[in-house]
């Protein structure tokens, strides 16, 4: 069934890498969402997450390695565990975002 009164967001790449994404979808009814996709996670945030977000990529030279040297990303319903190569990734998108 077609249902010609439903119509697709509006998508804005906001900062991308090789391997990493972050962009917002201005949904049909008016909320933005913002999306950031970690190789093949991608993991959606409303308005307020999306500004938790930003504060911890404000401080993202803060965050260190764990005893495995793996750096540790946490989210609601998620875990992300980097190792250096794309954790130096990780932080070059960070560091586009938070412009």
């Amino acid at each position: 069934m077609n249902n010609n009164n439903h119509s697709e967001p509006k998508t804005e790449t906001i900062a991308e890498t090789d391997n990493f994404q972050a962009w917002m979808a201005e949904e049909p009814d008016g909320e933005t969402t913002y999306y950031l996709q970690i190789g093949r996670a991608t993991i959606n945030f409303f308005q307020e997450e999306w500004h938790q977000f930003l504060d911890l990529v404000r401080n993202i030279d803060e965050i260190k390695p764990d005893d495995e040297q793996l750096y540790r990303l946490e989210f609601d319903n998620v875990d992300v565990w980097l190792d250096e190569e794309d954790w130096r990734e990780f932080r070059n998108l960070a560091k586009e975002i938070s412009k």
